[in-house]
């Protein structure tokens, strides 16, 4: 008798444990959102030297630009390598540049030598 209602018991637990399972939604990972473009941000002029350069950050020493409410100094940029593909990159360099001021920090868009 005892071994009729430990079955039972097993039986009526495994059913049990089976339909909790399927009234449970399957998790889905979240969504990627996709980075805003830059193209419609305003571009500020200026000119530094270049300090270094350290994969994608850039770090300029510069006088800054007023209108983007930047003060001269040393600050880093992140910069791509279509930017950098015909500029002096070697620490020292006297260049001058554009850049944005997008949600995640400062951004070059453009770099050239400087006279």
């Amino acid at each position: 008798m005892n071994f009729r209602y430990f079955v039972a018991a097993i039986t009526i637990l495994g059913l049990a444990a089976c339909g909790k399972a399927s009234q449970e939604a399957p998790s889905h990972p979240a969504a990627v959102q996709a980075m805003p473009s830059t193209e419609s941000l305003p571009a500020y002029d200026a000119q530094g030297v270049i300090s270094s350069l350290d994969g994608q950050i850039l770090t300029l020493d510069h006088d800054g630009a007023s209108t983007a409410g930047l003060k001269p100094g040393r600050d880093q940029f992140k910069v791509y390598a279509d930017v950098i593909a015909e500029a002096p990159i070697t620490p020292g360099a006297r260049v001058k540049f554009q850049f944005k001021k997008t949600p995640t920090g400062l951004e070059v868009s453009k770099l050239e030598p400087r006279d």
